[in-house]
């Protein structure tokens, strides 16, 4: 019977006497070492989306308030308008006011000179007619005297003729007509003087 020898069981060596590595181990390895790296790079990826969608969002959030603030500039321009708008209206019922106090207040005085004028006038009229009254009764008695006296002289020359006695008749009324003229005349300048002096 042939002897064998028999050698120990071991790690295999390579001609350098380096240890030999199993091919299987080796692959395992490369993928496990592939895989590892995909994952790097997976949770990379990750922490970069996670950054862009926080800057994104802080982005949304500045145009949200920069929105914000010109909505409420918007509306603050609008009240300031409002507000001016309403002084502005304001301002010129206040100037239509005046105006039309102006006017009411031209008016009252225009009236009351009106008033006083007519006053004027009345009283002058009354003293009118009072002076007329009296320097009328003044002429009646003058020439009912006057009559008197010439019915009284025609009594008495009656035998002279009706010639004189309307000669003297119609001198009398001559006299009580430039009488009434005069009277007349005074009148109206009075009134007129009391109009000029009214206004």
């Amino acid at each position: 019977m042939a002897d064998h020898k028999q050698t120990a069981a071991g790690l295999g060596v390579d001609p350098y006497g380096n240890p030999v590595i199993d091919p299987t181990k080796n692959v395992l390895d490369l993928t496990n070492a592939a895989n590892k790296r995909q994952d790097d790079l997976r949770e990379m990826h990750n922490r970069f989306l996670e950054a862009e969608f926080r800057r994104l969002e802080e982005t949304v959030k500045r145009v949200e308030q920069i929105s914000e603030l010109r909505a409420e500039f918007a509306r603050d321009v609008s009240l300031i308008h409002q507000s001016h708008d309403r002084e502005i209206h304001k301002m010129e019922q206040d100037k239509l006011a005046a105006f039309r106090a102006s006017d009411e207040m031209a008016r009252i005085t225009e009236a009351n000179r009106s008033l006083a004028a007519i006053q004027v006038v009345e009283r002058t009229l009354n003293s009118t007619a009072t002076a007329l009254a009296s320097q009328n009764a003044e002429n009646n008695v003058e020439v009912n005297r006057r009559l008197a006296a010439l019915e009284k002289s025609s009594y008495e020359g009656a035998g002279k003729g009706t010639g004189a006695k309307n000669t003297v008749t119609y001198a009398v009324l001559a006299v009580g007509l430039v009488i009434s003229l005069i009277t007349i005349g005074t009148v109206v300048v009075g009134i007129a003087f009391a109009i000029r002096s009214g206004r």
